[in-house]
């Protein structure tokens, strides 16, 4: 036999076997989801490998469809980078520009005293409120209640207050993505999806990614977004056609030429991708982790470009590593599927093992810290969700509101931390004007501040009790007495309990704030970490 060949041979058989073995390890994460039920799809890619691409799961239950890699998905909040592309394109053209004051295009938009520009709707530093959240404190009826863009502009509008001052901070709002998707309408006088797909997808050879723009379209391979109820499984069916923010569906498929576009692999598009992971700097002269329509961070030493999305029926995750040029995509019609730490565990499984777990805590012990510091209590601004920091075993340890166990964390730098076994979750004890405390999750930011919670024992709820109106959300809420309990009823959600936080202050366990002035007489409403002190005035029947 020929050296050469028995060489070729050998060296065939490796990459077999490589790639056998990590087929095998990635097998082994996706054992939970079942043939019979809704599932997802996922593809590993290394610039023009293909590493992994299986689908599991059903499609449509009524039929039996299974999941395919052909199968067309909602991308959920990837659908922001395709805006944003939008948005690229007409700046290329000379058509808008990254500094435009945004009112020059909606001039029905409030004044609040602050530019706010195309360079704050994209990496979510406006400062405007987000809508699901305006709408879930309206009471607002998905399933019964038409909304689109326009209404989306008209809630924004019904404003009075930023969350901030322009710039200031990332606070992640859906509304800045639906605001630029008009803005590409208005000066384009194409609807975003016919624009896109002559401009960006075409070119990419896209064929089957679009914006539902529109009810009533044929899509092939489409799967039913399900959510599980006990037993069995429901589907939502929707009328509502908001888009720019979400509202967009691929393939695995087809977001393989996505990413390969963010890793710098398309030469047509090399700007675009750039643009996409262009920085702004904060107020603080501190960088934004989200750039525009991705977030940008680091896992375990890499950079990563990610983004993930949430929606009825489905999540969804697609994150690279430009400098090695792998990618993750995962897209499931199961909303209970969460893909963003399965993301992390394949990723585990591809990248090589710079230390083992013994040697990283070891370096990062070394970094001397009085642990002390920083255990206590901390509360989510703009939020009722809670975080307590313990010290165990000589180990920092988190715990929120939603969490069962504390997660013990692991020094990186002075003041930061990672949770030991999810690297991606990082801990930012810097203190600054906006919060004591960041935790990134991915590169999200939530902003926490040290908190001094009251027991309920010590609060006179009577002083609560009453109606309150606000002109922002032209909703009025009602607090009264029952079990000696406080409860909040509004439009469309009877009888929620609310429990003390800090003084003067309720939540309802699910990540909204309720803060009362001293007199009584006002009441500003925060929540998700995302809407900040809507005002309410207290009335008289």
């Amino acid at each position: 036999m020929n050296y050469f060949f028995k060489i070729a041979l050998f060296l065939f058989s490796i990459s077999s076997y490589s790639q056998s073995f990590t087929e095998k390890q990635i097998d082994s994460l996706l054992l939970p989801y079942k043939k019979n039920e809704p599932g997802l799809s996922v593809r590993v890619i290394k610039k023009d490998s293909v590493l992994y691409s299986k689908s599991f799961g059903l499609s449509n239950l009524d039929y039996g469809i299974k999941n395919s890699d052909s199968t067309v998905y909602s991308i959920a909040s990837i659908a922001k980078q395709f805006t944003a592309a939008a948005v690229w394109v007409l700046i290329q053209q000379g058509k808008l520009s990254l500094d435009d004051d945004i009112r020059t295009y909606f001039p029905e938009i409030p004044d609040y005293g602050e530019l706010i520009t195309l360079r704050h709707l994209f990496n979510h530093t406006s400062g405007i409120r987000g809508y699901h959240t305006l709408m879930y404190l309206s009471g607002f009826d998905y399933d019964k209640e038409y909304y689109d863009n326009q209404t989306v502009l008209r809630l924004a509008c019904q404003q009075k207050n930023l969350n901030n001052k322009p710039g200031d901070k990332v606070i992640y709002s859906n509304t800045n993505y639906n605001i630029l998707a008009l803005l590409v309408e208005k000066i384009s006088g194409t609807n975003l999806d016919d624009f896109l797909k002559t401009n960006i997808l075409k070119p990419l050879k896209m064929d089957d990614t679009f914006v539902r723009v529109s009810h009533g379209d044929v899509v092939k391979n489409r799967a039913v977004g399900y959510q599980k109820n006990v037993d069995t499984f429901i589907y939502n069916v929707t009328n509502k056609l908001s888009y720019g923010a979400g509202s967009m569906g691929s393939t695995v498929l087809e977001m393989t030429k996505w990413a390969n576009m963010l890793n710098g692999d398309v030469p047509e598009f090399k700007d675009l991708s750039k643009f996409l992971q262009t920085q702004e700097l904060l107020s603080d002269q501190s960088l934004a982790k989200y750039a525009r329509g991705v977030m940008l961070d680091t896992y375990k030493g890499y950079k990563t470009i990610s983004h993930s999305g949430y929606g009825f029926g489905g999540q969804t995750q697609l994150i690279t590593l430009p400098e090695e040029k792998i990618a993750v995509i995962i897209l499931t019609n199961l909303q209970s599927i969460n893909p963003t730490p399965l993301s992390y565990e394949i990723l585990d499984v591809l990248l090589p093992v710079k230390e083992t777990e013994a040697n990283f805590i070891e370096k990062n012990s070394k970094i001397t810290h009085s642990l002390k510091a920083f255990i206590g209590d901390f509360k989510e601004v703009n939020s009722d969700m809670k975080m307590t920091f313990t010290i165990e075993n000589d180990t920092l340890k988190a715990k929120g509101s939603f969490g069962k166990f504390p997660m013990p964390l692991v020094a990186t730098e002075t003041n930061k931390f990672v949770r030991l076994n999810s690297q991606n979750v990082k801990y930012d004890f810097t203190k600054t004007k906006q919060a004591d405390l960041i935790i990134y999750f991915g590169g999200t930011p939530f902003y926490f501040k040290r908190a001094n919670f009251i027991k309920p024992e010590s609060v006179n709820i009577k002083d609560f009790i009453g109606n309150y109106y606000s002109e922002e959300l032209n909703t009025t809420y009602n607090f009264k007495i029952e079990s000696n309990e406080l409860i909040l009823s509004y439009r469309n959600n009877p009888n929620i309990r609310l429990f003390p936080v800090q003084l003067n202050e309720f939540g309802n366990n699910n990540r909204t704030l309720y803060r009362f002035s001293t007199d009584k007489s006002k009441l500003f409403l925060s929540s998700d970490g995302t809407v900040k002190d809507i005002e309410f005035n207290k009335f008289v029947d």
